[in-house]
């Protein structure tokens, strides 16, 4: 049975060629060749500072509207298994869930506090709402924080068309899914607008599991002049998710569907609303742009007791760019400014009817920035930056605030080699601030603590010849003061500390791969990261890890596409998704290894003139379990809903 799904990619290879001996260049092919990460089509709109990614010496890659329209994901991973560089938890190449690494923004400002970032915030942006997914590896651009570690999830919402459409949608499938919505954009005048209202209702395997949610969003752009643009956008969420916790090897045997342990819970409501306005130059840009977010959520998880929190969050960001002729200079300002009310409940108190803590929390962040880009000789292109930031963190809870400052040097250098071949280099600097809890709480608090400080060394090399693309980068990241969550145990009570009890070191090769003849009717894509995450020196209390594996690092992460065209707007996308073994827990135990079985997905649609038809199945090969943790001598899994079969249908007018 597990050779299975090698022979099905087989199958499929061999019926594509087939077809595609007899209908040559025949089809219409535009839906096809959008099914990419690298190509030229996909990315030649994706930008930083008004600088194409693809001119930057950073690893960065972008998933178009065409794929997020086809794909329609539920769970992000749909989109990211794509993407090297992606971890089983929350963060981009560091496999840490407790800290945010990652910065999820949405045109270019943050979704949410720049210290709570992760990879699967993105679905908290309207999906039907997305024109482009842009995701940039590590710590190498002046133009964003400096404590992406991980790296950016940039999302780039749609653009309103210059002729008026509409679009309805409706999607059903097993566990109850019910999925519809409604877009529209066009111009009115001179104003152009896109707005999109959306709901799903879905179930899940386990019993009591929960994933219900309605959303709207609506942009406007007004040209003031020629040279000035206003943009305006609006959205407003509404999601109550209920994820069952882990269960273990018996549990699973006995019933998987059952609901077992409660993870988390919440009750989850955002509004949130940006302006931006570009003045174009005459020789260069300015970019004046600031945003809101409110959100207000209720909810339960295994860390800690209910909760109900209001969180507020102000940006801001100012940024000129100036053309000379033959170089550039970006300088600029980020400002954020967060605060957190809560109510923290006891821990058995889920009717929130007891008594409770109140608490405020604020986060300042005040950043400046400066690029410049310049060619010393005609084929390489240097891009050199510094970044500085001040944090403030301040909480009625704690009668002391800290604070933080560093300036983050950035380079790096393209090396044009042939018109369709580049190599780049880059070496980045970047630190992560402690939180005030790890600081001051008056059990668990460690005063002392240094903020996380990582260089981050890269190359890359990406191009094209004929009808093969690739992209692919070898990067190492250096942690120093790790800070790590610790047990101890003082006068007979255990309590939890942080401390700077580590040091990292990550090394990854990430890659992709895509072949599209152009004289067939078939493409092939493989994305494929390699990683070796280990602690240099990692003394726990548990015992001296040192030279261990991090927890949840598998070595291999392996998504292959198979994408057939058999008839004009007809494509079958089979895909293929698949871990190496890796420890569950740092100490890495033998009985803590584990191995996610392979996934796969089949994804059919057809276009015929204004309708599109879908049916898709997910997790073919029934793949329950889908990450371990070890503790206390047991293999605990999270699990995923297991074989999922859905249809759609949507219609433009």
């Amino acid at each position: 049975m597990r050779s299975t799904p090698l022979y099905l990619l087989c199958a499929i290879t061999a019926s594509g060629q087939a077809i595609a001996s007899e209908q040559g260049n025949n089809n219409d092919q535009s839906s096809l060749n959008a099914i990419t990460v690298i190509g030229a089509d996909i990315t030649k709109t994706a930008s930083m500072g008004g600088i194409p990614l693809k001119e930057l010496p950073v690893n960065g890659h972008v998933v178009g509207r065409e794929e997020v329209e086809r794909i329609k994901f539920v769970d992000p991973d749909e989109l990211l298994d794509r993407i090297p560089g992606e971890t089983q938890i929350r963060n981009l190449r560091v496999p840490n869930g407790g800290k945010g690494y990652t910065l999820p923004m949405v045109d270019g400002l943050p979704l949410e506090s720049p210290y709570e970032g992760a990879t699967q915030r993105m679905d908290r942006v309207n999906t039907s709402d997305i024109e482009r997914l842009e995701v940039i590896k590590g710590p190498a651009s002046a133009l964003y924080g400096n404590n992406a570690f991980g790296g950016v999830v940039n999302v780039i919402t749609r653009t309103p068309p210059e002729k008026a459409e509409t679009t309805v949608w409706a999607e059903t499938g097993e566990f109850d899914r019910e999925r519809y919505g409604i877009n529209s954009g066009g111009q009115a005048g001179k104003l152009g607008y896109f707005i999109d209202a959306n709901t799903r209702n879905i179930d899940g395997m386990r019993d009591e599991a929960r994933n219900d949610r309605d959303q709207f969003s609506g942009k406007f752009i007004y040209p003031l002049t020629e040279q000035t643009t206003l943009t305006t956008r609006i959205e407003h969420l509404d999601e109550v998710i209920v994820a069952r916790g882990d269960l273990t090897r018996e549990q699973l045997d006995d019933d998987p569907t059952q609901a077992g342990s409660l993870s988390s819970s919440t009750d989850y409501e955002q509004d949130s609303a940006s302006l931006q306005i570009n003045h174009l130059l005459a020789s260069g840009e300015l970019d004046a742009s600031l945003s809101w977010r409110k959100k207000d959520t209720i909810g339960v998880s295994r860390f800690r007791g209910p909760q109900d929190e209001e969180d507020t969050g102000y940006a801001g960001k100012l940024m000129y760019r100036h053309d000379f002729d033959m170089s550039n200079l970006i300088i600029g300002t980020d400002l954020y400014r967060g605060e957190q009310d809560t109510l923290q409940y006891g821990r058995k108190d889920l009717a929130l009817n007891g008594p409770a803590t109140a608490f405020d929390n604020k986060l300042n962040i005040d950043a400046w920035f400066t690029q410049y880009q310049f060619s010393p000789v005609k084929p390489v292109t240097v891009t050199a930056g510094l970044r500085y930031e001040h944090i403030n963190l301040c909480s009625s809870l704690y009668d002391q605030d800290a604070s933080f400052s560093k300036t983050a040097p950035k380079l790096g250098a393209n090396w044009q080699l042939q018109p369709d071949l580049q190599l780049w280099a880059s070496v980045s600097e970047g630190f992560y601030a402690p939180n005030l809890n790890h600081l001051f709480d008056a059990e668990t608090g460690n005063p002392n603590l240094k903020p996380e400080e990582a260089t981050n060394l890269e190359v890359g090399i990406r191009g094209r010849k004929g009808d093969f693309s690739f992209d692919s980068s070898l990067y190492q990241m250096k942690i120093k003061n790790y800070l790590v969550t610790q047990e101890f145990v003082e006068n007979g009570v255990e309590v939890e500390r942080t401390t700077n009890a580590g040091k990292v070191t990550l090394r990854g090769l990430e890659t992709v791969l895509e072949y599209a003849p152009s004289d067939s009717i078939w493409r092939i894509g493989a994305t494929h990261t390699w990683a070796k995450n280990r602690y240099d020196r990692f003394n726990s209390t548990k015992g001296d890890f040192s030279g261990n594996d991090m927890s949840r690092s598998p070595e291999h992460h392996l998504n292959l596409r198979l994408a057939v065209e058999p008839v004009s707007q007809l494509i079958v996308e089979l895909e293929g998704d698949f871990y190496s073994r890796y420890y569950s827990d740092d100490a890495n135990s033998e009985e803590g290894k584990f191995k996610r079985d392979e996934r796969i997905n089949l994804r059919v649609q057809y276009r015929h003139g204004p309708w599109r038809f879908w049916a898709n199945s997910l997790n073919l090969t029934d793949t329950l379990e889908d990450r371990a943790s070890y503790s206390r001598g047991k293999l605990k899994f999270r699990t995923v809903d297991g074989r999922t079969w859905y249809t759609g249908l949507s219609y433009t007018f």
